[in-house]
């Protein structure tokens, strides 16, 4: 039998067509070597671990790195750091302080954009314990100054204390020092430079033509600078050639002492009586005026009023004392 040409060239073309893939299981399209499609449609993207997509769609519940979670509130920007107040110098002008003296005078520098509250405190040197504070207030950015008395909590006991400069919100400079060591003291030697006791004949009770020495001599060079042991009132400027030469008298403050001071250069004194005078004044400089056998200092003091009703006492106690 002899089959038609046409239908020859519709078997060959059938023939030509590629098989359909099989449905279910049991064969089918081999999916690409290292992934294939999620069931349930979506891309062929490359699977990366950790389950983020690369270079499609993302998993269900799965985010893209970098993406915002729309269900966590916005982070707020961090704020500048404040650089607070800062304490640039520090410096105490007089590093010794007497009773009724002239105070110590304290300077010192803040940087900063707002004000602080300072504070002085004075602390023993000897434990670090805190004996006094003096509020400074609040102070802003500048130079300052304060000063030290020995009189903030009462009348301070002599010795050596840390005068420290603190306050909250305030920093040291790192070339900034916020301590400093001072002195105080009750009273000040009267003479202001070298000196010697002197011999027997120098000290108290010493025998003088037709009475006994009622004070001390301090043998120093003429011009040494004399000085008020204790702030007071000056209650006698006077010269006698025939004894005391050129003398000083100076009411104690707070106490039942005269101070009286013998001997002094001339023209070298620059008060007057009813002057007031600070402890460590100077009142005068070492002469030999009057009857002197040379230059010195007759010092003496007496309890009560100096030829009104007083007598005179030993100074060579406290004079060793003040000289410590």
């Amino acid at each position: 039998m002899r089959i038609p040409r046409t239908l020859l060239l519709c078997v060959a073309t059938l023939a030509a067509l590629p098989a359909p893939a099989a449905a279910g299981g049991g064969g089918g399209a081999v999916a690409p070597k290292g992934g294939g499609s999620e069931a349930g449609g979506g891309s062929y993207g490359v699977h990366v671990p950790g389950g983020a997509e690369r270079d499609g769609d993302t998993r269900d519940g799965a985010k893209k790195p970098g993406a915002a979670d729309p269900n966590r509130p916005a982070r707020r920007p961090a704020r500048p750091r404040r650089r607070g107040t800062v304490l640039t110098s520090f410096a105490v002008r007089r590093k010794r302080v007497y009773l009724h003296g002239r105070p110590a005078r304290i300077r010192f520098t803040l940087e900063g954009r707002r004000p602080v509250g300072v504070r002085l405190h004075v602390e023993s040197a000897a434990d670090g314990s805190r004996v006094a504070t003096i509020d400074l207030g609040q102070l802003a950015a500048g130079e300052h100054t304060a000063s030290f008395a020995g009189l903030e909590a009462g009348v301070l006991p002599e010795g050596r204390y840390v005068l420290h400069l603190a306050g909250r919100g305030l920093r040291r400079g790192p070339t900034a020092s916020s301590t400093a060591e001072i002195q105080f003291s009750h009273h000040a030697f009267p003479v202001a430079g070298t000196f010697d006791w002197g011999g027997e004949g120098s000290g108290f009770g010493a025998k003088r033509d037709g009475h006994r020495h009622q004070g001390h001599d301090l043998a120093a060079a003429e011009g040494t600078p004399v000085v008020a042991p204790r702030g007071g009132v000056i209650e006698a400027v006077q010269y006698q050639a025939s004894g005391a030469g050129h003398y000083v008298v100076l009411d104690g403050d707070d106490e039942d002492h005269d101070y009286v001071f013998m001997h002094l250069k001339t023209g070298s004194i620059p008060v007057e009586e009813g002057d007031r005078v600070r402890t460590g004044q100077r009142i005068g400089e070492v002469g030999n005026t009057g009857r002197s056998s040379g230059a010195h200092l007759h010092f003496e003091i007496w309890v009560g009023g100096w030829y009104a009703g007083g007598e005179p006492i030993d100074p060579l106690p406290l004079l060793q004392s003040w000289a410590s």
